[in-house]
């Protein structure tokens, strides 16, 4: 991918804005990346009213997250010294840690304006996105993912970003088809089969053909065949296993499908398709098993199922940001 500014003209002030932000917050940030914000700041009044903004709004959710966290600090030492029984010292405590989720989740966003400036293609909470690259292959984008694409004569480079994708390779015994996440890699030459990032893990599951998964020099290469599967996990990649790929890929068909998962591990699959999080505030509900088939076009409705059969609580606010306890 080409080495451009964080923003395009496609793109409104308060979406520049953003992205301008988080790479300006990141770790590697340029000094030429610096200047050419500073260029972008002048050029136009509406992008200077957008960053201050911004700076605003980030300041005023910043001092009160702090402040929250502090006084949940002391709240939880309190307790630990003598329990508060009854339901309104409960209430006080959601409602305390309900506004430090709230900051929680704008700051979850900032990473993903930048995974989205550095991708060629990326899809919102929800969206699928399917494209086809110049060499014959089409690469389908599940929801919220992002990914940068680099053809070369010598081989072809997928970065996964983020998210899922499954890739449907034209044969080019000359150029392998690689795809990966920053640390695994899976390539294959003619084949189809999918791929998740979930932080620093990766699962490859192959539909057609073979693709051989590696991770380094310590691990031995997983040769990945049709209806199997394999997980790149905590540096390593483990063994291969039969997978149902009816199941495993019930994206492409706007389903979610879950057989006796953690809720934890649920809600961290069903927020990827909604624009906000849902949150578990009790630590005990994310072990409950649950089961079950979803629509990935209603992901509230998982929300609803959820409550009615682990008879769980919930707080909405604002429509994004769901908790449950």
């Amino acid at each position: 991918m080409s080495n451009t500014r964080p923003s395009s003209p496609q793109q409104s002030a308060s979406d520049q804005a953003s992205a301008w932000f988080a790479r300006l917050h990141a770790d590697d940030v340029t000094a030429v990346e610096q200047e050419q914000f500073k260029s972008w700041y002048g050029e136009n009044p509406q992008h200077a009213k957008a960053y201050d903004k911004m700076l605003l709004l980030w300041d005023r959710l910043e001092a009160p997250g702090k402040r929250i966290h502090t006084r949940l600090e002391t709240e939880q030492l309190a307790l630990a010294r003598q329990p508060l029984p009854g339901k309104h010292s409960y209430v006080r405590r959601l409602m305390a840690t309900s506004a430090l989720a709230l900051v929680v989740l704008l700051s979850y966003q900032l990473p993903i304006y930048y995974q989205n400036w550095q991708s060629d293609y990326y899809t919102a909470p929800g969206k699928q996105l399917t494209v086809a690259l110049d060499d014959g292959s089409r690469l389908t984008l599940n929801t919220d993912t992002a990914l940068a694409v680099n053809l070369s004569d010598n081989q072809r480079n997928i970065e996964l970003l983020r998210g899922e994708a499954y890739f449907q390779v034209s044969p080019d015994k000359n150029r392998p088809f690689i795809v990966s996440n920053g640390t695994a890699k899976a390539r294959a030459v003619g084949t189809a089969f999918s791929v998740k990032k979930t932080d620093d893990d990766m699962q490859v599951v192959v539909s057609e053909g073979t693709v051989e998964v590696s991770a380094g020099k310590t691990d031995a290469p997983a040769l990945v065949h049709i209806n199997q599967q394999v997980d790149y996990q905590q540096g390593h990649v483990g063994p291969v296993i039969s997978t149902d790929i009816m199941e495993t890929l019930a994206w492409q068909r706007g389903q979610l499908i879950f057989k006796q998962q953690p809720l934890s591990k649920v809600i961290q699959e069903v927020n990827r398709y909604r624009n906000g999080q849902i949150m578990i505030l009790n630590p005990k509900l994310k072990q409950r098993i649950v089961s079950g088939v979803f629509d990935t076009a209603d992901p509230n409705a998982v929300v609803d199922g959820i409550k009615t059969t682990l008879k769980v609580s919930s707080v909405n606010l604002s429509g994004q940001l769901v908790l449950l306890y």
